[in-house]
């Protein structure tokens, strides 16, 4: 942006010599602003922020449901032993390590089965509440699952935008230089060498182009 400004400065002042080569202010205003929108662009550092804290968010919920979970495991554990065939329906034995998607299919079962032997857990302590408390945090779970993959492929756009914009406005401005080196190359070595750009994917200056003598 700041090499791309400085030029436009350059052609500005030129712009007389440029309108010869039918580059007109029109154009020239016209490269400045694309500048200046890709300037206010939503940079990939602001994006990569948002795309965290929506991560934060679910992993939070997450954290939230395993624990809603457990508070019905405990009871489970309590009616049923930890090696009969009931326990294991509620699957909960790879409760810390399991997945967002798989999590989320936990606490479906959890209360299903919960809901369905809720007359031998009553008694010790179930209520249906517990398990509504589950269905309301896999409910939040699930959307912020889906606001976190928003805001990834929402990332993944506008990193592909600036790409193409970028590449867009260099395209232009090499142009434009160039036009600018034409102009210059035998009459001043000054303004010849204002048109030098830079690369701009090493981020180091190209080898510059010996201006001619102005002999």
């Amino acid at each position: 942006m700041t090499k791309g400004l400085e030029k436009v400065a350059f052609m500005q002042r030129d712009q007389t010599q440029f309108e010869e080569y039918g580059i007109t202010t029109t154009f020239v205003n016209d490269l400045k602003t694309l500048i200046g929108a890709f300037s206010g662009r939503l940079t990939d550092e602001e994006a990569l922020g948002d795309q965290m804290n929506s991560t934060a968010l679910k992993n939070d919920k997450a954290e939230e449901l395993r624990e809603a979970i457990r508070v019905v495991m405990a009871r489970v554990v309590l009616t049923y032993n930890l090696n009969s065939g009931t326990y294991h329906k509620f699957g909960t034995n790879t409760l810390s390590r399991q997945t967002d998607g798989d999590l989320g299919q936990t606490a479906k079962r959890v209360v299903r089965v919960g809901t369905d032997l809720m007359a031998s857990l009553a008694f010790n302590g179930l209520t249906s509440g517990e398990l509504d408390t589950i269905t309301t945090l896999d409910t939040e779970f699930s959307r912020l699952i889906t606001e976190q993959q928003l805001e990834i492929a929402d990332r993944d756009i506008e990193q592909e935008d600036r790409v193409e914009a970028g590449n867009a406005i260099y395209t232009t401005l090499v142009k434009y230089t160039n036009t600018g080196q034409s102009i210059w190359e035998s009459s001043d070595v000054a303004k010849f060498n204002d048109y030098v750009l830079y690369n701009t994917h090493s981020g180091e200056p190209e080898e510059e182009t010996p201006a001619p003598s102005a002999a």
